[in-house]
């Protein structure tokens, strides 16, 4: 693939914009209602839609979230609803999955699946998802070179935190990568009557 530095340099910019106008919701505002599969795929689609890879990378089934359950990455759901509890353990799991195995992810959740566990977990994870979500923001392609602007971005101390920020900033590289190596679909050859059709 070869790409100049004015076309890297515009869609690193159309990348940044897309990251600008997206936010994960707080842990206050999950649905405090428990929801049904078909639901919590709609909300988890919507909430995750500008991080994800490909279509077949991002897309989120019911068959993925059983099997996440059934391999006890995340608690199973009571009488076939989940509760915030379960779209918090989703979107880490979902938003991260694009760079790390369940695996890996596994080990970065609370062993039990106490709400006050997952909610600690969760608020880090936004925080940290945000800050490293400002620092791409402030990237830009001059020269050749990949540089920040004036933003600073601080290392957490706790060695668990610091595994979730590097984490999450896998996930947005690959997420710009993958932009960066996207290439828009060509129109398909039009026969000349289409193109005096066209021409009309």
């Amino acid at each position: 693939m070869y790409m100049d530095n004015a076309a890297a340099a515009q869609r690193l910019a159309a990348w940044v914009e897309i990251l600008s106008q997206f936010d994960l919701p707080d842990w206050e505002r999950l649905p405090q209602l428990d929801l049904y599969m078909d639901q919590v795929i709609i909300l988890l689609k919507r909430y995750l839609s500008p991080v994800g890879g490909d279509e077949d990378e991002k897309s989120i089934t019911a068959s993925i979230i059983n099997n996440y359950v059934r391999m006890k990455v995340m608690p199973p759901p009571v009488k076939k609803k989940y509760s915030r509890v379960h779209i918090a353990y989703l979107i880490i799991i979902c938003t991260l999955k694009q760079s790390l195995s369940i695996s890996c992810i596994q080990k970065m959740l609370p062993a039990g699946h106490g709400e006050e566990a997952v909610r600690a977990l969760y608020t880090e994870f936004v925080a940290r998802f945000r800050s490293a979500v400002a620092f791409m923001r402030q990237l830009s392609f001059e020269d050749g070179r990949l540089v920040p602007e004036s933003f600073q971005l601080t290392l957490p101390q706790d060695c668990g935190v610091l595994v979730i920020t590097s984490a999450i900033f896998a996930a947005l590289a690959k997420s710009l990568t993958g932009f960066l190596l996207y290439e828009e679909p060509e129109e398909p050859q039009r026969t000349k009557d289409e193109k005096k059709e066209k021409a009309k």
